[in-house]
């Protein structure tokens, strides 16, 4: 008897093995059965945060009309492709519902923004109001404004896919407001570099519209605002409102 205990054994142990080739399909080996199996009992979750999204994209000043200093120069005109959005969401939550094809999308961002000027000009700082002024014959590397808000961003947002976002639509619309950090104009000529700290009038506060959309991984965003870029009573009849447009490099 003893002599049949150990074939016996032998073909216990090596049942399950059997049973689970069985299972598998031709071709397929156990760990794409186990991939498959998590995407399909994939659990929702109806609250999920996430830190250090971050979106790129280029910075815009959309003047309400066309602007002239007294020698005709334009004191807005950009190197759009320098001009530089860079928003660093420290942190962004979503709750949702309808199994998170509805969602509520809000958290905390820092955002920076440069604007580099075209033409010869710098914005003058410890001004009562706006002043920009044309520097004749010098031929500037760099010009450019540069300043931080922190926002807080409230947005509803609508996914085809939630439980596989990387195939998934993605469609986001929302308000965002916050408060300005600091500011400086920064000149740069061949022979010298220049930094200068003031907040130039900009407005403290700053309100305006996001939105999003893009499939997957892929996700573009804009903002405009719904103020304007420098306060009312200083900015010496310059109405620009400030836009971004880009990409979101992390998406949620």
């Amino acid at each position: 008897m003893k002599n049949y205990l150990v074939p016996i054994l032998l073909v216990l142990l090596t049942l399950p093995a059997w049973t689970q080739e069985d299972t598998l399909s031709a071709g397929e080996d156990l760990d794409e059965k186990e991939i498959i199996i998590n995407e399909r009992t994939r659990r929702y979750k109806p609250f999920h945060t996430r830190w250090g999204i971050v979106d790129f994209g280029i910075s815009g000043m959309a003047p309400d009309q066309t602007y002239r200093l007294e020698n005709g120069i334009d004191p807005f005109e950009q190197r759009l492709i320098k001009s530089t959005n860079i928003n660093i969401h420290i942190l962004q939550s979503r709750l949702g519902v309808a199994q998170g094809h509805l969602n509520l999308v809000y958290g905390l961002t820092f955002e920076a923004h440069k604007y580099f000027l075209d033409n010869p000009v710098i914005l003058l700082d410890d001004q009562p109001e706006v002043t920009f002024e044309f520097v004749e014959g010098v031929n500037y590397k760099k010009n450019r404004l540069s300043y931080s808000y922190l926002t807080v961003p409230l947005m509803l947002n609508i996914k085809s896919n939630p439980r596989r976002p990387y195939r998934s639509f993605h469609l986001s619309a929302g308000v965002y407001g916050g408060f300005l950090l600091g500011a400086n104009f920064k000149t740069k000529t061949r022979d010298d570099k220049v930094k200068t700290k003031d907040n130039f009038a900009l407005n403290n506060w700053r309100y305006g519209l996001r939105g999003e959309i893009g499939y997957g991984p892929l996700i573009f965003y804009g903002t405009v605002a719904l103020n304007e870029l420098f306060e009312e009573d200083k900015n010496n009849g310059y109405q620009i409102t400030p836009y971004t447009v880009g990409v979101i490099l992390w998406p949620f």
